[in-house]
């Protein structure tokens, strides 16, 4: 009998909420080492490596930077990528998006992407307006204002990330939808943006439903 482990190789893509850091007290418990540990028991002849290619406090501009580093290099099977969060720094005017930026970084991360590799968007959560700083920042107080809130003016963003996974047929997790009902428990309130343990354990769950199907399928086509 033959002995080896199947490798299908996951890559972590966008800013902090993907990166997963904040919000839990031990590594175990951020989502994606939740989504390992239960694919590794779904699937135990698959080794599940993930490169987790996220940085806290990025723009989409400074994501897709170092696209080619970060998730080219592994040429990975499955990526899951999150778009928008930081594209507006009112403290640092020169890192916001200029109009139609978004959706050319869009574009071209469609475009470079591997053939092999299956993307799984992940849609950005809400965002708690009174307890994120930005409510009590002087420097975003006009922004604000033209949305009516800093959850509001993410939504136009999430709105277009969307609309892109739509157009291009691709699989979709948005956690706006998932946590909406109930931000409070899934939200931290430190700072209203980033997932307590509860969103982080939602999250990592509800990726693997989608994970499951997928490798499943596919492991009984190369049957």
């Amino acid at each position: 009998m033959a002995w080896g482990m199947k490798n299908v190789v996951v890559s972590i893509f966008g800013s902090s909420i993907m990166e997963g850091r904040i919000g839990v007290d031990k590594a175990a418990d951020r989502w994606y080492n939740i989504l390992q540990a239960k694919l590794s028991e779904r699937f135990p002849a698959i080794c599940f490596p993930i490169i987790n290619g996220a940085v806290g406090g990025e723009s989409t501009r400074e994501c897709m930077a170092r696209f080619d580093r970060d998730v080219l290099a592994y040429n990975p099977d499955y990526c899951l990528f999150m778009i928008g969060g930081n594209n507006h720094d009112c403290e640092r005017p020169e890192r916001i998006l200029v109009e139609n930026e978004l959706e050319r970084l869009m574009d071209e991360f469609a475009e470079r992407l591997p053939k092999k590799t299956t993307p799984i968007g992940v849609i950005l959560n809400p965002c708690v307006n009174e307890w994120h700083f930005a409510t009590k920042n002087p420097a975003f107080r006009k922004y604000l204002k033209q949305y009516g809130g800093l959850d509001q003016a993410l939504e136009v963003e999430r709105e277009k990330f969307r609309k892109f996974i739509r157009e291009h047929n691709w699989r979709i997790l948005d956690l706006y939808r998932l946590f909406e009902s109930d931000p409070g428990k899934y939200i931290l309130h430190a700072d209203g943006i980033h997932l307590s343990k509860a969103g982080h354990g939602l999250f990592a769950e509800k990726m693997f439903e989608r994970m499951e199907k997928m490798i499943a399928a596919a492991a009984g086509a190369g049957a």
